[in-house]
């Protein structure tokens, strides 16, 4: 007999923070939703392989973990029938701004009681899917930079890698090829690709974001010295840095990017690679069931 949902817990979320959670979660899941599947992740990709195994199966996959474990199980579910609920117990904990998800497991194991649901778009980059957001240059690098930090976690941990990565980050040059045909040569800071609103622990680059418009928001942040990266950092934070001269945004449904270089990538957090020269990026509307907590006119 299927049980009806599948618990997917990553115990090294929030820098090992998780594993501590994992009894008192699961007996809270228990109490409120009966007896389920429960696994805990063994090794990067595992979350993704349970999530895949799992995807035509009706059920209910709830995922524990930071927005690498959403990625790695979003990428298991999308073209399936499955609903996807969180708990979230992550460092970043981004994903969830856009669906009002408390940070407290028991509350999420409320909201999950509750099912609302709603279909969000997803995000694909070549073969990968991404739920909340991508990022070429600068903060990809961040990403790298944070992997080799362990001492800290949250929004602390991903302000000390952009510190350290501004040190020797250098700009990077890439064709745009926009939906409508126009290409563009454009030598950037970092360009981001946004579902979601915020990265990096809330670092607000794509602000108008929304996760059920049929659209992908882009900020394309033009070459920058140190001194103008480190001026400019708060506006990231507020979510004003479209006022600057040196950021354009667009939506998008496609967008095509191209360096002879290679630049470096991350989607929802995760590395992708350092030195990626094409990347076909699309949005897929309405492809997810996911359980949120919006009220009234609220959109995801």
């Amino acid at each position: 007999m299927v049980k009806p949902y599948l618990l997917i817990a990553n115990p090294v979320a929030g820098r090992g923070r998780a594993r501590k959670l994992i009894d008192p979660l699961r007996r809270e899941v228990t109490a409120r939703l009966g007896e389920g599947e429960v696994v805990l992740t063994q090794f990067r990709g595992h979350a993704c392989q349970l999530a895949r195994q799992a995807k035509h199966s009706g059920r209910l996959v709830i995922a524990a973990g930071g927005d690498g474990t959403i990625h790695e199980v979003v990428n298991g579910l999308v073209g399936g029938n499955c609903r996807l609920a969180i708990i979230p117990i992550g460092s970043g904990n981004d994903f969830v701004k856009m669906l009002n998800l408390p940070l407290r497991y028991q509350e999420a194991v409320k909201i999950i009681q509750a099912h609302r649901t709603c279909r969000v778009d997803v995000g694909r980059v070549n073969n990968l899917f991404f739920p909340n957001g991508l990022g070429v240059g600068f903060d990809a690098m961040v990403v790298k930079q944070v992997e080799r930090i362990r001492w800290l976690k949250g929004f602390p941990l991903y302000l000390l890698g952009v510190l350290r990565t501004l040190v020797s980050y250098r700009n990077r040059r890439i064709r745009l090829i926009w939906e409508d045909g126009r290409q563009e040569e454009r030598c950037i800071f970092l360009l981001a690709v946004g579902n979601g609103r915020a990265m990096g622990g809330g670092f607000y680059l794509t602000p108008k974001a929304s996760l059920s418009d049929g659209l992908l928001d882009v900020c394309v942040i033009r070459s920058l010295s140190r001194r103008e990266a480190l001026i400019n950092l708060p506006r990231a934070l507020n979510g004003s840095l479209a006022e600057l001269p040196q950021v354009s945004m667009a939506q998008v449904r496609r967008l095509r990017i191209c360096s002879e270089q290679g630049v470096p990538v991350h989607a929802d957090g995760e590395l992708v690679g350092l030195s990626l020269q094409e990347l076909d990026i699309e949005v897929l509307p309405a492809a997810l069931e996911v359980v949120h907590n919006l009220h009234g006119q609220e959109k995801a």
